[in-house]
């Protein structure tokens, strides 16, 4: 009978230390979805801040990574205009930020272009210097490929 009582007082503590580490592990997961919810609510609020604030001569980029100037909008489209000429009617929910004007391109530069980095080539040179004589390495006349 001692045995008996001994065998069920520890049968209840085992299954009391694992009810409170499972709900210790559901306690974390709790407060870790809720700080996941709120971030991601947050990032909406101020994609609908920043979308509700375009208006018409602002410079945008979309979601897509297109790069224009709203040229009409209304509550829900807006006319992008990509190039001289050529407009596009998107959804106000396809704005991902507005571009500050002194960002003539859309993007800061941040390295030098390819052509910027490479020696300009002068009048008698008409490419790089392969060889080290001046010349391209190009032969002016095809005849290389005759077999």
């Amino acid at each position: 009978m001692g045995t008996q009582i001994l065998a069920a007082a520890a049968a209840t503590k085992s299954s009391t230390g694992s009810n409170s580490s499972l709900l210790i592990i559901i306690v974390i997961f709790a407060v870790m979805m809720y700080f996941m919810f709120r971030s991601q609510r947050r990032r909406q609020r101020a994609a609908q801040d920043t979308q509700r604030q375009v208006m018409d001569g602002s410079r945008v980029r979309t979601t897509f990574g297109v790069f224009g100037t709203v040229v009409e909008s209304d509550d829900r489209n807006v006319m992008l205009e990509i190039a001289p000429g050529i407009r596009i009617k998107m959804l106000r929910q396809a704005i991902a930020a507005v571009v500050p004007d002194d960002e003539p391109d859309g993007v800061a530069q941040t390295m030098p272009s390819f052509g910027e980095t490479e020696p300009e080539s002068g009048p008698d040179q008409s490419g790089p210097d392969l060889n080290g004589d001046g010349t391209s390495g190009k032969s002016d006349s095809r005849s290389d490929l005759a077999f």
